[in-house]
């Protein structure tokens, strides 16, 4: 498998929030398994992540991997594709046991943590693999109807965690 992440044949997301908290901080709260459920929570369609399980010794190393299952019982895998702390890091998810098996073969998450104006910046994009036409219409309306609003909030969940 690549660490890359395709830029064609995908369709792209992103959410971004402003924390008063170190990039440091940021990046060590966002890439926590630990930490996931408590911010990835459930938003509309969108179940929470119920708990995260290590495939490998931690999640600090690229090809590292961890299951995670979301409230009502579906998983997913997640790679580290990159882990550049704490500027970024990326990963791939996969195995989706979910609807979104029908629709893709995998997403892609990569997030940033950068200064401005005495605050950090997260930038969380996401991108999805589609499978066919039908696929890529249905995924469209999802990702912008849908999967945007969750990772706004899920974000926005982030920021309030962070500063507390």
């Amino acid at each position: 498998m690549s660490n890359e992440i395709p830029t064609s044949g995908i369709l792209k997301r992103s959410a971004q929030v402003l924390v008063t908290c170190t990039e440091q901080d940021a990046f060590d709260y966002i890439s926590s398994s630990t930490k996931l459920p408590e911010w990835s929570k459930k938003v509309g369609a969108i179940p929470g992540v119920e708990k995260v399980e290590l495939l490998d010794e931690s999640y600090d190393k690229v090809g590292q991997r961890r299951i995670i299952t979301f409230q009502g019982g579906d998983t997913a895998e997640e790679q580290l594709l990159t882990y550049n702390p704490p500027v970024n890091y990326s990963y791939r998810i996969s195995k989706f046991s979910n609807f979104l098996k029908k629709l893709s073969d995998a997403a892609y998450g990569q997030l940033w943590f950068d200064l401005v104006d005495g605050k950090t910046r997260i930038t969380w994009e996401y991108s999805f693999s589609y499978k066919n036409i039908f696929a890529r219409m249905v995924l469209s309306l999802f990702l912008t109807f849908v999967y945007k609003k969750f990772m706004r909030v899920s974000l926005e969940n982030a920021q309030k965690e962070l500063e507390k």
